[in-house]
């Protein structure tokens, strides 16, 4: 018997890790372990609180099939860092599904319609419900729902945080058991933004190598149009001259999947795939990848 995990960022085939384990989407890796090490102690067998075969069999069932994988991930600092970047494209998402989305659970509610104390609520809310998770567990799935669910709204306010001080209006509340709206309009989230000149900054600072200052510029831009394959091309590339390889493929890919026939996108990908792979046309290296071309960013995003 398979668990049905639906609601929230499982809807998205998103494997929602944080609410398996009951942790925060910002939960740092000695709060991972403590987390796993209070569900282990709860989903033991010989715990004092089964008091039926079959609630302890389904202790069992809950600890393999799910908490030990979702650790196996979440504990791992590379593996914790991909999840952290994918929940990050996850709000870009959640941003241009807008009125696609829907609210149930009356916490998640709650967290929506909240101010901007929103990243207080969500802990606190949180907390609530991880309390019972696996407590009874009969609940169980359902309380991983909800948690994934409160995820979800937590990420969309924390991506709209740096364009509205107040939660979107796209998004529909409704009670359980409503039916998905149609919206006839396009939501506000996809109409044209003037992000030009945003991008104009950033490769400028690229140009003379100011990472710090870039970085902010291209996320601006990604923030308010998620699938502006030039943005995430620049990201890329900049991660990469940072010798970020995780975060400079995620950038790169996620541009690939927006346009993969474009000159620019696949420049990048044969520049990352030259520094991570540095033996691949016969070249040695003692030290592992090679940095990236001087010339690159110039020949990419060169002034028109």
């Amino acid at each position: 018997m398979s668990f049905q995990l639906d609601r929230g960022l499982f809807q998205f085939d998103f494997t929602d890790r944080h609410a398996i384990l009951g942790v925060s989407v910002n939960a740092e890796e000695i709060n991972i372990r403590e987390r796993y090490q209070a569900v282990a102690r709860l989903l033991h067998p010989d715990s004092a609180q089964w008091q039926t075969d079959a609630e302890r069999n389904l202790a069992v069932r809950l600890f393999s099939r799910l908490i030990t994988h979702a650790y196996g991930q979440l504990s791992k600092p590379s593996q914790l860092q991909e999840q952290i970047i994918m929940l990050e494209l996850m709000g870009k998402r959640l941003v241009e599904e807008g009125s696609q989305l829907q609210i149930v659970n009356p916490l998640c509610q709650e967290l929506y319609q909240s101010g901007n104390d929103f990243e207080l609520l969500y802990d606190r809310l949180l907390t609530k419900l991880t309390a019972q998770q696996y407590i009874a567990l009969g609940e169980s799935e359902q309380i991983i729902n909800q948690i994934s669910e409160l995820n979800m709204v937590y990420l969309l306010r924390k991506q709209l945080q740096s364009v509205r001080s107040t939660p979107p209006v796209t998004a529909t509340v409704a009670p359980a058991g409503a039916v998905k709206q149609n919206p006839g309009a396009p939501s506000e989230a996809n109409k044209p933004s003037p992000v030009e000149g945003a991008l104009r900054r950033a490769e400028d600072y690229v140009s003379k190598k100011n990472w710090v200052k870039a970085v902010p510029e291209i996320k601006e831009v990604i923030s308010v149009e998620p699938n502006n394959a030039r943005a995430h091309t620049l990201l890329g590339l900049v991660y990469l001259h940072q010798q970020q390889m995780t975060m400079a493929k995620l950038s790169i890919n996620k541009a690939i999947q927006i346009a993969p026939r474009d000159p620019q996108v696949l420049q990048a990908k044969q520049e990352f795939d030259r520094v991570a792979n540095p033996t691949s046309n016969g070249a040695n290296s003692k030290n592992g990848a090679k940095k990236p071309s001087e010339g690159m960013f110039s020949g990419l995003f060169g002034k028109k």
